[in-house]
């Protein structure tokens, strides 16, 4: 079944959000993207608008595949000055061309709009930036004010590092700096970001810089630290020989997460969305016409918790404005709802279908234990075992093929595909006496 309120193609495969980009009063969302069919491959750009990132109108893809490369992962930007000198006020889309076989290759490209994102041109100058290498991806782009410049943070995935380059016109790139996998867990980095943040409580912020882990890396695989950057370079809190790595969702189907860097909330609050899926068993899915969607847009801000400046994030309300809040007992439960569970004791809640699939959230003391068992599709069965602090409030965003646990006020995340059906699942609580 299709989600109620969370971001799916009408057909075909979806993946990493690209692109994102606030552009007269729309939100652009574009993601990987296969014209073609369900599963990975001839990736292309799909793109989808919304006046509110409640409501999306999918439109026609954006940025097709050619004779000499697929469309990998990439950001956009409103070039407000016509710096790249394709016309003040154009979107220029910023993109891995990959191009496979046997002599692989991987080159920052550029594509530009004037017409609010409706049709795009590639550069003829294309790549823009280019080493010569397999694997050196996902450029994430934004405007440094206080240098007055371009900044790019572009992973080399296979060396588990990331180059810091600056561009006044988007087409010349120097390299500024390297940001060092210093002791990160995993292997192959994807879908970099780099953005300031506010600290909530103080007059301050703090940059965050975010990657994708493929493979190895607990939860998801999104790792990050916070930090200073100074236009040149990013510097992590904490002793600089062994930086700390946070993990910004503990299940499994929050991948690749970017931001749009602009507009903000009354907060200074920016907004980011991630793929709800895994590479790992994705196309082993049963076929439906459409696979994969998009999570729940999510307001980023910092926290001060034990020393450590922790990510916090907030489902964007007007993304589940309407969404059916339900009561925490035994009994049928709509497949899309907010559900709040206990905020205090330990607790097991239950969702299950007739197909005795189910998802099931466990409290034992500050250990919440997510898992989801699918005897039709094994090859989703999963469980994920993390800390929340005791007594710690937890709301369940349910949707038709998804759950989003947020836990002690968004410090701790949780995101989990599911494949329960119906429009109705049966959810059974079990609460633990207080002592």
């Amino acid at each position: 079944m299709r989600p109620n309120y969370h971001y799916a193609p009408a057909s075909n495969w979806l993946s990493d959000p690209n692109g994102l980009v606030h552009h007269k009063g729309e939100w652009h969302l574009f993601y990987q993207y296969n014209p073609h069919g369900e599963d990975w491959g001839h990736m292309s750009w799909g793109h989808a608008i919304s006046p509110d990132l409640c409501q999306w109108q999918e439109r026609p893809p954006a940025l097709l595949e050619d004779d000499r490369f697929m469309i990998f992962s990439g950001s956009a930007v409103c070039d407000a000055q016509g710096t790249a000198g394709f016309g003040k006020d154009a979107l220029v889309a910023v993109y891995t061309g990959a191009q496979l076989g046997p002599d692989p290759l991987q080159a920052q490209c550029l594509a530009w709009s004037n017409d609010a994102g409706r049709s795009w041109e590639k550069y003829a100058g294309n790549p823009v930036l280019d080493l010569g290498m397999a694997d050196f991806r996902d450029p994430n782009v934004f405007w440094h004010e206080p240098t007055r410049r371009w900044i790019m943070v572009v992973v080399l995935s296979n060396e588990q590092r990331a180059l810091i380059y600056a561009s006044h016109d988007l087409k010349q790139w120097d390299e500024m700096s390297v940001i060092h996998t210093a002791g990160a867990p995993g292997e192959v980095w994807e879908c970099p970001l780099l953005i300031e943040l506010p600290v909530e409580g103080t007059d301050e912020t703090r940059w965050l810089f975010k990657v994708d882990v493929l493979r190895g890396a607990p939860g998801s695989g999104a790792l990050y630290q916070t930090g200073t950057f100074d236009g040149i370079r990013f510097i992590p809190d904490g002793p600089s020989l062994e930086p700390h790595w946070q993990v910004a969702d503990m299940g499994s189907d929050f991948y690749a997460a970017i931001a749009w860097h602009e507009p903000r909330d009354g907060q200074g609050r920016p907004v980011w969305i991630g793929w709800m899926g895994n590479h790992a068993y994705q196309g082993q899915l049963p076929k439906q016409g459409w696979r994969g969607a998009m999570s729940l847009p999510r307001r980023l801000s910092l926290r001060r918790d034990a020393g450590r400046n922790v990510l916090r994030q907030e489902a964007e309300p007007a993304a589940v404005r309407g969404v059916t809040a339900v009561s925490c007992t035994d009994g049928p439960v709509p497949a899309a709802a907010r559900i709040d569970l206990p905020a205090s004791g330990d607790f097991a809640l239950t969702l299950a279908d007739q197909d005795q699939r189910l998802l099931k959230v466990e409290r034992q003391g500050t250990a919440l234990v997510m898992q989801r068992r699918d005897p039709v599709s094994p090859c989703l069965d999963n469980e994920q075992v993390f800390t929340a602090p005791p007594g710690a409030a937890l709301t369940l965003w349910l949707d038709h093929g998804s759950a989003e646990l947020f836990a002690a006020d968004g410090l701790v995340c949780a995101t989990m595909q599911h494949r329960m059906a119906g429009n109705e699942l049966a959810l059974s609580l079990r609460v633990k006496a207080e002592a």
